[in-house]
């Protein structure tokens, strides 16, 4: 497996996320546990073959608030990795994808979140970096980052409950499912509030 060319970690611009910069703030389990407060936090995900990429995406374009999609559909492995700590990052990034060719993913049922759908992601050596990227990592990774379910992420930040339960009908009784390749990694630099 080869590191992506859509590593961003140099500032470049990246697809943004759910929440308005002006107005989010990181929850604490959301946070790196760090000495110091972190300017920078970058997100891990899995990079797949571009039809699957595709497939995903237009499922969670058609039922993600609009207002709020402001990313494709992804896999993150790790959403809040401090930039204090970005050589040691890019350091196990670098060890790891020497270790791993691409390998299969598969998209799983549609499961209830709090506000909103997650589709799951067959996708077993996911959970094997994950383990070797933690072991590396513990010291600094956020609560949330402790753990991993492989998933995509259809629908969220919705309050209207009626509106997640016919979402969550209608993607198990449409969406077919889509297989694909993993094929990389990317670091994505995470914009406050997006």
């Amino acid at each position: 497996m080869a590191p992506s060319n859509s590593t961003n970690i140099n500032g470049a611009p990246s697809n943004s996320g759910p929440y308005t910069a002006s107005t989010y703030t990181r929850r604490a389990d959301h946070t790196p546990q760090t000495a110091q407060p972190e300017s920078e936090t970058y997100i891990l995900t899995l990079n797949t073959d571009e039809a699957h990429h595709k497939a995903v995406t237009a499922l969670r374009n058609q039922h993600f608030p609009t207002h709020l999609n402001k990313l494709s559909a992804h896999i993150a492995l790790f959403r809040a990795l401090p930039g204090s700590e970005l050589p040691t990052i890019q350091d196990a990034i670098e060890d790891l994808v020497q270790k791993y060719n691409s390998f299969q993913i598969s998209t799983g049922k549609p499961f209830s979140l709090s506000h909103g759908v997650g589709l799951e992601a067959d996708v077993k050596p996911a959970q094997e970096i994950f383990r070797t990227l933690k072991a590396r990592w513990s010291p600094f990774l956020s609560k949330q980052d402790q753990s991993f379910r492989a998933h995509y992420t259809i629908q969220n930040k919705v309050e209207d409950q009626k509106v997640v339960e016919k979402t969550l009908e209608e993607v198990q009784q449409s969406f077919r499912g889509s297989t694909g390749t993993v094929t990389g990694l990317s670091l994505y630099l995470y914009e406050r509030g997006y």
